[in-house]
């Protein structure tokens, strides 16, 4: 591994600049590397990158915006992903300077065995309104227990009914066994589950809001917007704040967030990699 980039722990003093301060959700990820056990930090002392052993290939880097001018420190961040020997890493990176890295990544990569497969834009949101006033119109939302049969079969029969829209044939069963072991609250009206919110992500100070998800058929009847205010106020009620992000082109979850009172913080990068061979 490089020598460039040491091992540290999440309350090194490189943590302490404003930069990281006032990132909301890049600095809530360094928080959650503090308490997770399973997280690796390493840092040249101006840049840091973690590495999330728990996500399979994720990675998140930090580095000032000047970075995008420091063609050399970008090699060398390359490099040191290299050396970690992630198979198909998933790289998020601030988005000032996702060009340099994205162009330069996939250069260097070639010849270590993966290359860019994929890039996007994420949009991060924050939180900072009030408490949320809650419609009810005969729906029950319930927090789901993976040892209640009903409930199971609730996540089962709903991820089933999406498995064509999110490309889920070969990997069902394994999909629903993940979303059983998350925090995941079910909106249920007449024994079906209609949407579902899955929250994760504690910190000090937020809390992250990981999917909303409505039926095809149930979509633009105001729910995605009941289950926004309840986990809102769910969240509010913990003293944390809300936080999430989402593909900057999926329009409706972007409308969604806005109208319910969230506000778009900065955007983030995210680099998908794929085997060469």
């Amino acid at each position: 591994m490089s020598t460039l980039f040491e091992q540290i722990n999440g309350n090194d003093i490189i943590f302490s600049g404003s930069e990281y301060q006032h990132d909301a959700l890049l600095f809530n990820y360094i928080e959650s590397a503090r308490y997770n056990q399973d997280a690796d930090i390493y840092t040249d002392h101006k840049d840091a990158i973690i590495l999330l052993p728990h996500s399979g290939n994720r990675v998140w880097i930090w580095t000032s915006s000047a970075m995008k001018t420091d063609t050399a420190k970008l090699i060398d961040i390359c490099r040191f992903l290299r050396d970690t020997d992630i198979s198909k890493p998933e790289i998020y990176l601030k988005h000032e300077i996702s060009t340099n890295f994205s162009d330069l990544y996939a250069i260097t990569s070639l010849e270590y065995g993966y290359v860019v497969k994929d890039e996007l834009s994420l949009a991060a949101f924050v939180y900072d309104g009030a408490k949320k006033e809650e419609d009810h119109h005969g729906e029950e939302i319930v927090q789901i227990d993976k040892g209640n049969p009903e409930h199971v079969r609730l996540v089962t029969e709903f991820y089933r009914a999406c498995c064509d829209e999110f490309h889920w044939h070969d990997k069902l069963d394994r999909k629903i066994k993940e979303y059983l072991d998350m925090q995941l609250y079910a909106y249920v009206k007449d024994g079906k589950m209609l949407a579902n919110v899955v929250i994760g992500g504690h910190t000090d100070n937020y809390i992250r809001i990981k999917s909303i998800a409505v039926l095809k058929e149930e979509r633009c009847k105001g729910i995605g917007y009941r289950m926004c205010c309840y986990i809102i106020n769910r969240i509010e009620e913990c003293d944390k704040k809300p936080m999430l992000y989402t593909h900057v082109k999926n329009a409706a979850a972007m409308a969604l967030f806005k109208k319910s009172g969230f506000r778009m913080h900065n955007k983030i990068y995210l680099i998908k990699t794929d085997d060469t061979n």
